[in-house]
């Protein structure tokens, strides 16, 4: 199984803290959470991804820690037992 913890207004939307999802042999973090949004009554991921499928700014995507943005991004690949930590781009000034 793959945990998904979600973080500040991405928890209060989907009124929950986590969701795990089996593990798919070859799964990368974007597939991953396409797969999320299917098991979710609330749409989230435009909140995460851009429609040419980048990041938007301010998104923070951790595979067991570490930041997508220092491994392959979205194209990170995703194993059996990894916890992902997903924070949505912040608000406020």
């Amino acid at each position: 199984m793959v945990q998904i913890q979600f973080f500040g207004l991405l928890r209060m939307l989907l009124k929950q803290e986590r969701i795990e999802l089996r593990a798919v042999a070859g799964e990368t973090v974007a597939q991953l959470l396409a797969r999320a949004q299917q098991q979710l009554p609330c749409p989230f991921l435009h909140r995460l991804v851009d429609d040419a499928g980048g990041m938007h700014a301010g998104t923070i995507i951790l595979v067991n820690r570490q930041n997508v943005h220092h491994l392959d991004g979205l194209q990170t690949p995703v194993r059996d037992a990894d916890v992902l930590a997903i924070f949505p781009p912040g608000a406020g000034g």
